[in-house]
């Protein structure tokens, strides 16, 4: 059985020890994450294995961009793709690459949860005014969002989930995936595109439908409401296979991704890290208690293997890396106040 961490609070801020379990020497994957191993120097069989790295190509980005208008060409479409827009850091510089640098007519979509952060709307406004680009806001009804994510911290899902999020936000994506397909197939859009740190979700620049059905399926199966009306909220998000879109992109697959230059390229359009969340989210409240709760449930960081893959390319330090993982940026009035407004206890609270 592996060793899970401790978590305590100092200076009120909750930190995260994991010296009772071996960290990789090159990156920062500890022995609790999943179907791992260490060779005789402490290397991690992630380090080791090539078919773990992301392929960065702007090649697979123009020609999924190319299917894409061919296949609405004699269609009346007005736009060339919908961004999936959490008003992030990285769904923000995803923004910039597809109107200012690609030229294209974008549809930022939004799904609220109920857990953006405060700045969140304002850092939305401000790069959609500054790049130029169209929006739409889906809220789900808190009853509808607050029950997803309750029965996802209830539920056991694969591995292969767990292994690059929580199970929660897992099931958001899914929400989030399935909005925007629907999207796609109302307004005509033959593409969706997203925004997320490469190596977080998958290891290319484009990802065919068949894909986002698999993810909508996955993640949103296993979600049960004994409420028929909530039920039926669940059901009517969910999108039935159609033409559009033919797939999702993501175009910071094709840049030289960097934290601290993203931070500052987005400063220059007047995004700001907003406060009230944790140190790996630039958007949602709710991820640091799931963070939490993730680390007790399993033992490691739900943001470990994006951060390692992160140290391979050079795009993080491993020091820079580990104080993520270490200091999460909370304070657990914070993580209770967030456990109140989704109606569980918190998982800093005795049990």
């Amino acid at each position: 059985m592996n060793r899970l961490v401790e978590i305590s609070t100092v200076d009120d801020q909750v930190v995260v020890d994991y010296s009772g379990q071996q960290i990789c020497v090159s990156c920062v994957l500890p022995e609790s994450f999943p179907d791992l191993t260490f060779d005789a120097s402490g290397r991690c069989s992630y380090c080791r294995d090539e078919t773990e790295r992301v392929t960065n190509s702007a090649a697979t980005l123009d020609e999924a961009v190319a299917a894409a208008r061919s296949a609405t060409e004699g269609l009346a479409s007005d736009y060339d793709c919908i961004l999936l827009y959490s008003g992030g850091k990285d769904s923000s510089l995803a923004l910039v690459e597809l109107v200012r640098k690609r030229r294209m007519r974008v549809l930022a979509v939004t799904l609220d949860n109920g857990f953006l952060a405060a700045a969140t709307a304002h850092n939305m406004r401000t790069m959609l005014d500054a790049v130029g680009a169209d929006h739409i806001v889906v809220r789900p009804q808190k009853q509808l969002m607050g029950g997803i994510y309750r029965s996802a911290l209830t539920k056991d899902f694969g591995t292969e989930t767990i292994k690059y999020s929580t199970a929660a936000c897992g099931s958001c994506i899914g929400v989030v995936f399935a909005v925007g397909m629907r999207m796609a197939q109302a307004f005509t859009v033959p593409l969706l595109a997203g925004g997320w740190t490469p190596g977080q979700m998958t290891t290319s620049a484009f990802v065919p439908t068949e894909f986002l059905h698999r993810v909508v399926d996955s993640n949103l199966d296993p979600v049960e409401f004994t409420d028929e009306v909530l039920a039926a909220g669940l059901r009517n998000l969910r999108a039935a296979s159609g033409k559009f879109p033919i797939g999702l992109i993501n175009p910071l697959y094709a840049s030289d991704y960097r934290e601290d230059e993203i931070v500052d390229t987005l400063a220059g359009f007047g995004w700001r890290p907003p406060k009230g969340t944790d140190s790996c989210s630039t958007n949602c409240r709710l991820n640091g208690l799931l963070i939490v709760e993730h680390l007790k449930r399993h033992g490691y960081h739900p943001y470990a293997y994006e951060l390692s893959h992160h140290v391979r390319l050079g795009a993080l330090s491993r020091e820079q890396a580990l104080e993520k993982l270490r200091h999460l940026r909370l304070t657990p009035a914070s993580v209770g106040a967030v456990a109140v407004e989704l109606g569980i206890p918190s998982p800093l609270w005795p049990r």
